[in-house]
């Protein structure tokens, strides 16, 4: 079913006409011949599956709702098998380490634990409604979990999505990196002084650029010919920020006027020229939007964690339920009315598949009694 386990539900059809718990004693016996079987022995099984028969059992009005059923009950298999598996692996996506448990009628446990002690949710799906109204409300919430799961994780991808376009590019070279994070409050020299790094008035600005490796006195040669109004030795190189590739970042100082005409001098000359204007507050706005969506992302994280949990638990037991359902209504349509069956859970040893379905058919297959 889940997780990497493999479990089968196997039925048996009872004798009728005796005390229920003759019934009872009857269903013992074959789950005590079943267990004499190693093939069917995994995760400690074989275990009872108390589907509801008898006078106790499941509503379904005519035979001809019994027929509808088999169909409808098999799509809703279907359907619920894709949302537990699809719950499943985004859940390990998130957390390869999650520990799937089933947690219903206030307990905790592990899927086999959960088969092996499983009764009817009779305050979930109450056997005063009928096997097709308990079919709808249990897809109805099904369905609903799905969605959420999907919405949570669409919400989830968003912000991870917004974070990753704010982080830092650490690994990344000079031409890639976002100037804010390279040229930083603690690089910057900025005093409010004429020789501060970058010098910003109505008149005047000042430029970034990247020069390539062994490129530096080409550009010192030429740099202040790019433009008119390039103030004199004015470049200047902000040491130790020097990428992996030898790309070195400088700024030169020069009239608004002239900017966009030394720019183009700059490509031209394979020179880098960046769109950037130093500001220390705006450093600090982007650390605190960082910090912000980190925690954020941190937050949705464990939010669609708990969710996936829930979610995959929930519809397991809803998946669980629709196999009991289905083991009632074909048990029915195969051995007639009033119910009285006997189901099990068994669980098929690793590669002893053949072994496993010869012990079945010799405990069940007697007197024709093999259910689905």
């Amino acid at each position: 079913m889940s997780a990497c386990q493999e479990f089968w539900i196997v039925a048996g059809g009872c004798s009728r006409g005796q005390r229920a718990d003759s019934s009872e004693m009857e269903k013992g016996g074959l789950l005590a011949e079943l267990k004499h079987s190693s093939a069917l022995s995994a995760h400690g099984g074989p275990w009872m599956f108390n589907v509801p028969d008898g006078e106790r059992s499941l509503l379904f009005g005519s035979f001809d709702n019994l027929i509808r059923l088999t169909d409808d009950l098999a799509k809703a298999d279907s359907q619920v098998d894709s949302i537990v598996h699809r719950l499943e692996r985004q859940f390990l996506e998130l957390d390869a380490k999650a520990d799937l448990k089933v947690k219903s009628q206030r307990l905790e446990r592990s899927l086999a634990d959960y088969l092996r002690t499983w009764q009817w949710d009779e305050a979930k799906y109450p056997k005063t409604r009928s096997i097709s109204e308990n079919l709808t409300l249990l897809m109805s919430v099904v369905n609903k979990l799905d969605e959420e799961a999907r919405n949570k994780t669409a919400q989830y991808n968003e912000f991870k999505t917004q974070k990753g376009n704010l982080a830092k590019k650490d690994g990344a070279n000079l031409t890639n990196r976002d100037l804010v994070d390279v040229l930083t409050p603690d690089v910057v020299k900025k005093s409010g002084e004429s020789d501060d790094d970058f010098i910003m008035t109505d008149y005047l600005t000042t430029v970034p650029i990247i020069l390539p490796r062994g490129t530096e006195q080409e550009f010192l040669t030429s740099y202040e010919s790019f433009a008119e109004n390039v103030v004199p030795m004015s470049a200047r190189k902000f040491k130790g920020l020097d990428d992996k590739e030898g790309n070195s970042l400088w700024r030169v100082v020069l009239f608004r006027s002239s900017a966009e005409a030394f720019k183009k001098q700059c490509r031209e000359r394979r020179y880098l020229a960046r769109d950037f204007e130093y500001s220390e507050e705006g450093y600090k706005k982007l650390k605190t939007q960082r910090e912000q969506l980190e925690e954020m992302v941190r937050r949705q994280h464990d939010l669609v964690i708990g969710l996936y949990s829930a979610a995959w638990s929930d519809a397991m037991v809803a998946w669980v339920h629709i196999k009991a359902m289905r083991v009632f209504v074909e048990s029915v349509l195969r051995f007639g009315m009033p119910p009285c069956f006997g189901a099990f859970i068994v669980a098929p040893k690793s590669g002893a598949t053949a072994a496993a379905r010869k012990a079945l058919a010799d405990t069940l297959g007697k007197a024709g009694q093999a259910g689905p």
